[in-house]
């Protein structure tokens, strides 16, 4: 395995975070207070470019807030583009205003952001496993007006979206700890870690926008310790962390229905360093 290391954005100390590796480039960006900026990397040729300021409405009673939602590959358009959602919130009061935000696109071919006319639902959390990549489409997950998990599935090429009730799952609520959105054998994967008997189930979605499509393929455990699940590997195998003594790392084959138990490392705070290790080297097929 070839450990890769990121390119620094900016100097000043802040949060690194990887979007999506799509086509062998790596879309990441980093925060530092409200300082944010996006980069593409190709880690063969070593190119790396940094993606324009966003469009950001000029206001001094408030300030803006970037969630970057997805990277991909626009197929019809021969495109790479991020999406992305603005908020403003009031910098006396810590209020958010609703009329100020909006979404953003960014084309990688025009190298320039513009603003769409629409109106979704922000993904619900700022960790890793709550956006994915598949052929053409960004996916996301987070939490609708009536508190419901949900699936924003956005279209590229299209520049519209479809959402999915996530409806199988609601009433797990208090039992499950972490959820992590893959993809699995070309389709949209929903691994969910549980408190009870600290097992996961692996899920897939069948058709986007039919909730009734949702399809549970396994249930692996009791594990001692469970943590979350972290990735998809290229040879179908989920990577998830073990939170014992040992700090292990373990695989589980969909194919074979395997469990390995292969490594033990040290890890850093919430388990990030680790994450985007096995990240960079999975995606781009490096081993």
């Amino acid at each position: 395995m070839v450990t890769l290391v990121l390119p620094n954005l900016f100097e000043e100390i802040g949060f690194d975070r990887i979007i999506d590796c799509v086509n062998g480039i790596i879309c990441h960006y980093k925060k530092a207070g409200l300082n944010v900026k996006i980069g593409l990397w190709d880690p063969k040729t070593d190119e790396h470019k940094i993606i324009p300021p966003s469009i950001i409405t000029n206001d001094p009673d408030f300030d803006a807030e970037v969630e970057i939602h997805g990277f991909g590959y626009d197929n019809v358009n021969d495109d790479y583009k991020v999406i992305q959602h603005i908020c403003y919130c009031h910098n006396e009061f810590y209020q958010y205003e609703p009329s100020l935000a909006n979404w953003q696109i960014y084309s990688l071919k025009s190298n320039c952001w513009k603003k769409l006319n629409l109106e979704m639902t922000e993904k619900g959390g700022f960790g890793e496993g709550y956006v994915t990549y598949l052929n053409g489409v960004c996916h996301w997950r987070g939490g609708d007006k009536n508190g419901k998990e949900v699936l924003v599935s956005f279209n590229l090429s299209t520049e519209t979206f479809r959402t999915t009730l996530i409806g199988w799952q609601q009433s797990d609520d208090i039992d499950c700890l972490t959820r992590t959105l893959v993809v699995l054998n070309d389709s949209v994967a929903l691994i969910s870690s549980f408190d009870e008997n600290s097992h996961i189930e692996i899920s897939i979605l069948g058709e986007v926008g039919v909730k009734e499509s949702w399809v549970k393929l396994f249930t692996v455990g009791p594990f001692p310790y469970i943590w979350h699940p972290m990735v998809m590997g290229n040879k179908c195998d989920i990577i998830f962390f073990m939170g014992n003594e040992n700090h292990e790392l373990a695989s589980f084959d969909v194919i074979s229905g395997k469990v390995i138990h292969n490594i033990s490392i040290k890890i850093d705070l919430f388990g990030t360093w680790i994450y985007k290790k096995n990240l960079l080297s999975f995606a781009t097929g490096i081993n």
